[in-house]
């Protein structure tokens, strides 16, 4: 399968590309910055920004089924918990901007005029209205949603216009990501019951949207939870 990857330099988007590779797919990563990325064996990188509709349709040509991975600018660095790159991200919910809100609409309508009839989108699970969760957990999403409503609202723009889409779409919602190692050994499914505050390796986020995209036909046009 030929996969593009849009927002292929960001903490989830570049495990969702080596993940792609490692199952042998074809990948073409679209990032503004195409340049940064190390070129391996099936990869192929084009420029694009999800704020140019029609040159996120010339990027995403000739493939498959489009992973977004977009998210408000957070400048992630790995590291510690403290570490710039996390202050940076909590930043960002605060004053996420339009980047999906905008940018995923654009999306769509570069899907339809590539002729891309799949989408995944990374959302979050602060989108949950929380019926599938423990009661505990469903008080804390609430408190999120309060303390992160721009960036909530920002999502919600972004989700609707993907379910009101005609694409066999699918919306991930992952908890809360870190840079552990891989364990291929979590959560997913529509509706899936996880703990939304036990971190979630980007890696693993990673693999769920590949088995979104490739492999998961139950799961089109289904909002799916993935967690521990």
């Amino acid at each position: 399968m030929k996969i593009a990857i849009i927002g292929a330099t960001g903490g989830t988007g570049r495990k969702v590309m080596e993940r792609a590779l490692e199952l042998g797919h074809e990948v073409v990563a679209v990032a503004r910055r195409p340049e940064v990325i190390t070129p391996a064996e099936r990869l192929s990188t084009r420029q694009g920004d999800v704020f140019d509709a029609s040159g996120m349709a010339k990027a995403i040509a000739g493939t498959d089924v489009v992973i977004s991975c977009i998210g408000p600018t957070s400048n992630f660095s790995p590291g510690n918990v403290m570490s710039k790159g996390n202050l940076n991200a909590l930043a960002a919910n605060f004053s996420p901007g339009t980047v999906m809100s905008e940018g995923i609409p654009n999306i769509l309508k570069a899907c339809q005029r590539a002729g891309v009839k799949r989408l995944v989108m990374q959302s979050g699970i602060g989108l949950s209205d929380g019926k599938e969760l423990s009661a505990g957990n469903r008080w804390v999403i609430g408190i999120n949603r309060r303390i992160f409503s721009k960036a909530i609202k920002d999502k919600a723009i972004a989700e609707h216009a993907v379910q009101r889409s005609d694409l066999d779409w699918v919306i991930v919602r992952p908890a809360g990501l870190n840079n552990a190692a891989a364990t291929l050994n979590y959560t997913a499914g529509p509706a899936a019951r996880i703990a939304p505050f036990r971190p979630l390796s980007f890696a693993d986020c990673a693999d769920c949207l590949v088995r979104a995209a490739a492999s998961e036909p139950a799961w089109v046009r289904k909002i799916v939870n993935v967690g521990q």
